[in-house]
């Protein structure tokens, strides 16, 4: 299956989705016939954040066999556990199991690719059990401090050992502690360095992180928070146009309740709209 290169004209609809501008779903249909898998998946995406799961599960069964049209293996991970979540809420988990021993078999007669074999093995456990994807298997979920926890003081010190040079004013250097910190410090401390360092470019995982330790704390509203700040970043939005919403939160057993809930969707949903020029159009 070939991957689909896709042309100017349909990335720029797809960022207009993206940034919410009216009448932009209807404007990409113009585009159904020639990319009918790549329509489908951004209406599949937008149905997901309108707490639409029956019109999104139908629209990604119908493009599950297709899903290696997109270069970027992210896409087709975080639709297919999209998928598993929506069968999971509408109590259709037989009829997604059999579309995914199907398109079983499809990858193996094609020797296609093995991860997305595996993965279609992952998802039927959890659909099997009635367990949400990635719920039992997540560090972050439930969080819990180490055991003997460093302050973020003795961490400090490690780091200056290693690195003489390490300035407490350096950025990078406070976004390397605020790393240690949730490796191997407290929650209230990782918490505390990475409100500090707000405005600092930092990772999607560092997000997540922060999120996991603010619900640990029982502090909910600042985890929200974070998740807004998150989607407004569209640091999930990096593998292609098509991802006209933050579809990798699906696979954050933390970010997903959020998703599953009309009013903290509400507000990530309105998060992600923001078009604050985070990406650049090509």
């Amino acid at each position: 299956m070939d991957v689909i290169k896709l042309p100017k004209k349909f990335r720029m609809a797809c960022y207009e989705v993206m940034d919410g501008k009216e009448g932009a779903l209807d404007a990409l249909e113009t585009f159904a016939d020639q990319y009918p898998h790549q329509v489908a998946a951004v209406k599949a995406e937008v149905a997901y954040f309108n707490l639409d799961y029956e019109k999104a599960l139908a629209l990604d069964l119908t493009i599950l066999p297709w899903l290696e049209e997109w270069y970027y293996s992210n896409v087709s991970d975080e639709h297919m556990t999209a998928m598993t979540v929506a069968a999971i809420r509408l109590h259709r988990e037989q009829e997604l199991m059999e579309a995914l021993t199907k398109e079983q078999a499809r990858i193996r007669a094609e020797n296609s690719l093995p991860q997305r074999d595996r993965f279609c093995d992952i998802l039927m456990d959890y659909l099997k059990r009635g367990v949400m994807p990635f719920a039992d298997n997540d560090k972050n979920y439930p969080y819990h401090e180490p055991e003997e926890p460093q302050t973020k003081e003795q961490l400090w010190a490690k780091l200056v050992e290693q690195n003489k040079k390490l300035s407490p004013d350096d950025p990078d250097a406070r976004r390397k502690l605020y790393n240690h910190c949730c490796m191997f410090g407290t929650a209230r401390d990782a918490v505390d360095l990475f409100e500090e360092i707000q405005g600092v470019p930092m990772a999607d995982s560092s997000y997540r992180d922060a999120i996991a330790r603010y619900l640990y704390l029982g502090e909910r509203e600042k985890a929200l928070q974070t998740a807004e700040r998150l989607a407004t970043s569209r640091l999930w939005a990096v593998a292609g146009p098509t991802q006209v919403r933050p579809m990798s939160f699906f696979e954050d057993p933390n970010l997903r309740e959020f998703l599953l809930e009309p009013e903290s969707l509400r507000r990530i949903r309105e998060a992600a709209l923001i078009d604050n020029g985070t990406l650049t159009r090509k």
